[in-house]
């Protein structure tokens, strides 16, 4: 189903032009510095996920974003590593030879702790990501993408969307969903250096 003009579900075809996105949307990310091939495997995963909500905005023949998010689950990332584990590793392995003791350490203490990570609401879908290609800012591709998102995963029985974003040297993002009905739920630490915010929406 099309909830916008141009907002549909994602499948296995949009993987590599959601990587596209992501890299340049978030060029300094962590993530983003393993590579595109450990990308697609984990958008890949994510597209598998029970309970996931994964939409793409597609204009002018070109993807134009993506918003990805899975209901509140104990465990559930750890759940799609081990059943993705292969092809991360295969994926990460150019990346792990050029600095294996940072980057195992960083990717053992996303996957083994919590991070100072606050516990998320009973019912909620987390949204995990969404982005826009840099150039299509202020056009309106964010705003489809977060009513699309909203709007299935009421339809999937979600009764809130939680999210974490930082808390400092992030105005425009904070403003974004302060502008779509989200507010602060909790200020946390996330690995006791990052300042993070848990902002909540109910649907």
């Amino acid at each position: 189903m099309i909830y916008t003009q141009t907002c549909r579900f994602a499948n296995e075809g949009d993987l590599k032009e959601v990587v596209k996105v992501h890299v340049a949307a978030f060029p300094d990310f962590f993530l983003t510095t393993l590579g595109p091939a450990f990308l697609e495997v984990m958008y890949s995963a994510f597209l598998t996920a029970p309970g996931k909500v994964f939409m793409v905005d597609e204009s002018d023949g070109r993807l134009q974003g993506f918003a990805v998010g899975v209901f509140k689950s104990t465990g559930k990332d750890r759940k799609l590593a081990i059943k993705f584990f292969a092809r991360f590793a295969v994926a990460i392995l150019p990346v792990l030879m050029r600095s294996p003791i940072k980057i195992l350490h960083k990717i053992l203490g996303q996957l083994l702790t919590d991070r100072g990570q606050p516990e998320m609401p009973e019912g909620s879908i987390v949204l995990r990501s969404i982005a826009v290609l840099p150039e299509t800012k202020g056009t309106g591709v964010g705003e489809r993408l977060i009513k699309s998102f909203e709007i299935t995963a009421k339809q999937t029985g979600a009764r809130a969307i939680a999210l974490t974003t930082d808390a400092t040297n992030n105005e425009r993002t904070i403003a974004f969903y302060f502008k779509h009905g989200y507010s602060v739920h909790q200020e946390f630490m996330q690995d006791k250096v990052r300042r993070m915010l848990l902002l909540i929406k109910n649907i």
